[in-house]
């Protein structure tokens, strides 16, 4: 490990580096307008930590309710439209003359003409979730035209407008915010604690091998340790920052644009949040403290990076900002921390090195294989099957597999692979050996034990030579599930009598596999209906372009992912 030098220098200096915004030198100014017709306030901005990924775009509010009038923020062409239960819900992608696109997302519905276009598709391809990539030609768009009206669809969690400005070349995602749109913001981001993470067995904090947090106080963007005892390192150890911003005006807590670290004067630690690429994107994981992030979701920002953290969000790396302690003197660190109005916010603290470590590092750790996150990694036993390919994992790993009795159901010993708390970048193969009769080898499932969620999760599953094999994006605890369960089918309005209505609601779930595929029909013929993944709502709206007014056979099939399925029947008038 590369020692890091440390040179005082006064602290004027740290102030004087000059602060140039991304955008005001690479990005249009003034070029696209604001996709809503009211004064823009964000519940969400470009950077904010979210599960398995940084946030992509701005959320706009739209004062609680859908149906606002949305519209193109430049002149372009529709490139893409998604339609989904989950992520952005009705989607919607416009390519523009300039090299960028704009996406908007968690739509209610689209404009009249690419309403029709989308259902044309849809009765084409018989689904609901359709990814469609039209002609340059055949939906042209100008600025300020009405293309949809805002919503809750797909994995919303409340009405809002998710908007993206990409890169259309490479579809890398640049902060909307550097484009100039109006957004008022005079706070200064708020920092909530520090962290000292120890990155080796050799390393320590107060002691400890563990991470540990350290509370702040202070205010007009000047910041300390809240405890006057100074923290004592030793070794190899890093840090990281628990920060949010707040807009003026709003409640919300939004993500941090600039992060800046010193030790002793010396730069060590730099991100900006300019741009991101959606092939790395699942790398947050590295970046913050996994585990706790998991917990409670906290915005902690590690101002290090791990050997296989691809982000390139990262600059003025000293030692990928870890720093070795261990000459048993008093050493000042400093945070900077800025949003993109280029408020700032400064914390300054000191800690205490130590020349020789408190106790003995650790020795003869037991674990079945040391793997090397740049290779292929494989191993089994007679009960597990794990294959981990090059890139997978963020950093090398003493493989431990052991025992766990928080799967019950499970068919096979439940088994905890690593930790729950290991990050991974991409899926793996992992196999458990279990005794299934035959007739039940269509049906089972591998499962993966939530501990924060307390929840069990599908992870897919394929039985093959006294085996199942799935492919998770997760390390932790697995098991094997029998799936005979057929999927709920729950009426809610459907009546004999629809006259007069304009819709009608069945719910729809299923417990183990979820739900696989929904055939719906009407007088034998493929209809559409929308699905709400979050509230199991399937719904169908009278459109007299596919349905005549008169009496009507409607049957419902929905099927789960081992092949499970469910019926529902019933006539009626409209």
């Amino acid at each position: 490990m590369v020692k890091t030098r440390f040179v005082l220098i006064l602290l004027v200096a740290l102030f004087a580096v000059p602060f140039f915004f991304f955008g005001q030198q690479n990005v249009p100014q003034g070029y696209f307008g604001s996709p809503l017709d009211i004064p823009l306030q964000l519940s969400g901005n470009f950077g904010e930590l979210r599960t398995n990924h940084f946030h992509a775009g701005i959320d706009i509010k739209t004062q609680q309710r859908e149906g606002l009038k949305v519209f193109a923020a430049a002149e372009g062409y529709v490139s893409r439209i998604k339609v989904s239960p989950v992520g952005y819900g009705y989607a919607l992608y416009i390519d523009h003359p300039n090299g960028y696109t704009t996406v908007y997302g968690h739509l209610k519905s689209y404009s009249p003409k690419i309403d029709a276009y989308v259902k044309t598709q849809q009765y084409k391809l018989e689904s609901f979730s359709v990814d469609l990539f039209p002609e340059p030609t055949a939906l042209p768009l100008f600025k300020g035209e009405l293309i949809g009206l805002s919503g809750n669809s797909g994995g919303s969690g409340g009405p809002h407008l998710h908007f993206e400005i990409r890169e259309t070349k490479t579809e890398k995602v640049l902060n909307p915010m550097l484009f100039g749109f109006d957004i008022k913001d005079k706070i200064p981001p708020s920092v909530m604690g520090i962290w000292i993470v120890p990155m080796n067995e050799s390393a320590f904090v107060n002691g400890g091998r563990l991470p540990l947090s350290f509370e702040t106080k202070g205010f007009s963007g000047k910041i300390g340790l809240k405890s006057p005892t100074l923290p004592v390192v030793h070794g190899d150890v890093a840090f990281a920052i628990h920060t949010s911003d707040m807009l003026d005006g709003n409640s919300n807590r939004c993500g941090i644009y600039r992060i800046e670290l010193w030790v002793d004067g010396i730069q060590v630690y730099g991100q900006r949040m300019d741009r991101l690429d959606f092939t790395t994107n699942r790398a947050m994981n590295a970046h913050t403290i996994y585990e706790r992030f998991k917990k409670d979701r906290s915005q902690i920002h590690g101002s290090y990076r791990l050997p296989g953290n691809p982000l390139d969000i990262y600059d003025n790396l000293v030692n990928d900002g870890i720093v070795s302690f261990n000459d048993g003197k008093i050493h000042q660190l400093d945070y900077v921390v800025i949003d993109i109005m280029g408020n700032r916010t400064s914390v300054s603290f000191n800690v205490q090195s130590l020349s020789s470590p408190p106790i003995k590092a650790a020795t003869n750790k037991s674990f079945l294989a040391k793997w090397n996150w740049e290779e292929n990694n494989e191993y089994k036993d007679d009960r597990v099957h794990l294959k981990i390919p090059a890139y997978t994992l963020y950093e090398d790993l003493d493989l431990t597999i052991e025992g766990a009795n928080l799967l019950p159901k499970s068919v096979c010993p439940a088994l905890k692979v690593a930790s729950p708390y290991e990050p991974v970048h991409n899926k793996f193969t992992l196999g458990l050996k279990a005794n299934i009769p035959a007739h039940l080898e269509s049906k089972v499932t591998l499962v993966r034990w939530d501990p924060d969620k307390s929840k069990t999760v599908y992870e897919g599953g394929k039985f093959e030579n006294g085996w199942v094999y799935g492919e998770p994006s997760y390390l932790g605890y697995f098991g094997v599930m029998i799936d005979t369960v057929k999927p709920s089918i729950t009426n809610v309005d459907f009546k004999p009598a629809m006259n007069g209505r304009s819709m009608f609601t069945l719910k729809i779930s299923d417990g183990l596999s979820g739900v696989d595929q929904i055939i719906p029909k009407i007088d034998g013929k493929w209809a559409l209906m929308e699905y709400d993944a979050k509230t199991n709502r399937l719904m169908y709206y009278f459109d007299e372009r596919y349905i005549q007014k008169g009496k009507h056979q409607f049957e419902l099939t929905v099927i789960d992912a081992c092949g499970n399925s469910n019926f529902f029947r019933g006539n009626f008038d409209w």
